[in-house]
């Protein structure tokens, strides 16, 4: 499973501007796998970004307000954070992150090119 995770993640990571790609666990914020550029503080922004999954996920009130949340995007000066969730119970499931360089992007493309590749992350 562990090379079909990392040819999966080369995929996302064959997108120009994408700087790192990882499958997170949501319930413990740990790094499952990961490619490309990761900084010393790369595993606690993956727990963060599992965190803020967890906490988006009660404050919508898993599954009242349209169905499961899908996607968590972070936009800072010089970089965009998406957050693609693959599963749908609370509490359980893995989260696709992926760091971009945001002169390098558009927010809304590369969304639409991570959730074409999410399914691949999990097979």
């Amino acid at each position: 499973m562990l090379s079909s995770l990392t040819e999966a993640l080369r995929q996302v990571m064959a997108f120009d501007g994408v700087r790192a790609a990882a499958l997170i666990d949501i319930a413990t914020g740990m790094v499952v796998g990961s490619v490309g550029e990761q900084g010393t503080d790369f595993p606690a922004a993956a727990a963060s970004m599992a965190d803020e999954v967890r906490t988006a996920r009660g404050v919508a009130g898993f599954g009242r307000l349209g169905g499961d949340l899908d996607e968590i995007s972070l936009v800072t000066k010089g970089r965009l954070h998406i957050s693609k969730v693959l599963g749908s119970r609370p509490g359980e499931g893995m989260l696709l992150y992926v760091d971009l360089d945001r002169a390098r992007v558009n927010l809304g493309l590369a969304s639409l090119q991570i959730g074409r590749l999410a399914p691949a992350v999990l097979a």
